[in-house]
């Protein structure tokens, strides 16, 4: 899925138009005699899992309940960046007004960077920050920026998620498992995002002190050694005492070479970080075997 053209609502507010999403053709289809997946006791809030290809949803745990997204909000503030079609080597200064608190780049004000080094802190190391900078630096004043979000989200068919603010420190900003795994397929479309959201480390110097950073994502099913069965695609973590822990992946098996069996898996509420990336896990190999594609 791409995105097919740039609509401008208002002079200010420009949101991207998906394409028809998914085609239903080679849709996977359920084995016989499948046992259902066994929730355990507090292991989510909600969680689904949809095929990448054709959109069906393959699994379902209180789809609709309304959550607090936390850092699952940067991806949808790296579409609406995306709409600014950013020159990746232009160098920017990060600000006292990026600064709201919870996880961020290690970095003074002032210190100058790429923007391509921003949107993989803002994504690959979801440095609330990096993501704030982001909305500061795309030519939007914040306020019009969050529009953009809300907008966006209408034109997706969004109609329970709201943002307040870019990063995900706002509890305020809310979504539901079947919505974010709608935003998180249409983002990880976009191959600039995907790219970030699929790195396991990246590096870079930044500019005025030459110091070099190292991130490390987020994500332990794209990094952890047992995770290795696994080949992911895409994905974003997020955490707020409020929400717990969140996670959108796209992944499949690591022996599926022709990718036939792509997954968007959406866990909420995990109670442990630990916990979030096992149960997302568990319920993809659960689809993997529950269903057939051909």
């Amino acid at each position: 899925m791409n995105f097919s053209k740039i609509l401008c609502v208002t002079m200010a507010v420009c949101v991207l138009m998906p394409l028809p999403v998914f085609g239903a053709e080679s849709e996977p289809q359920t084995v016989k005699n499948v046992t259902p997946y066994a929730v355990g006791k507090n292991e989510f809030a909600a969680a689904l899992v949809m095929d990448a290809d054709s959109g069906k949803i393959l699994y379902e745990y209180q789809p609709d309940k309304i959550w607090p997204m936390a850092s699952l909000t940067k991806l949808m503030t790296a579409l609406i960046f995306m709409v600014r079609r950013p020159a990746w080597t232009e160098v920017v200064a990060m600000s006292d007004e990026d600064e709201v608190g919870g996880g961020r780049l290690r970095v003074s004000t002032g210190a100058k960077l790429t923007v391509q080094d921003l949107l993989y802190s803002a994504i690959t190391a979801s440095a609330n920050n990096a993501a704030m900078a982001l909305a500061r630096i795309s030519g939007l004043v914040i306020d019009k920026f969050v529009a953009a979000m809300n907008t966006q989200a209408k034109a997706m068919g969004l109609r329970y998620t709201k943002f307040y603010e870019p990063s995900g420190m706002n509890p305020e900003n809310v979504s539901t498992a079947r919505e974010i795994a709608k935003l998180a397929s249409f983002a990880f479309s976009v191959r600039s995002i995907r790219r970030v959201a699929s790195t396991a480390s990246y590096s870079f110097e930044i500019q005025n002190t030459g110091e070099i950073k190292k991130l490390t994502n987020t994500n332990d099913l794209l990094i952890a050694k047992e995770n290795d069965d696994v080949y992911v695609t895409g994905g974003k973590t997020g955490f707020l005492y409020e929400s717990m822990y969140n996670l959108a992946v796209r992944m499949k098996p690591a022996s599926d070479a022709d990718n036939d069996r792509l997954l968007i898996v959406v866990v909420l509420g995990s109670p442990t970080r630990d916990a979030s990336f096992a149960s997302a896990k568990a319920i993809a190999n659960w689809a993997w075997d529950a269903y057939g594609w051909h």
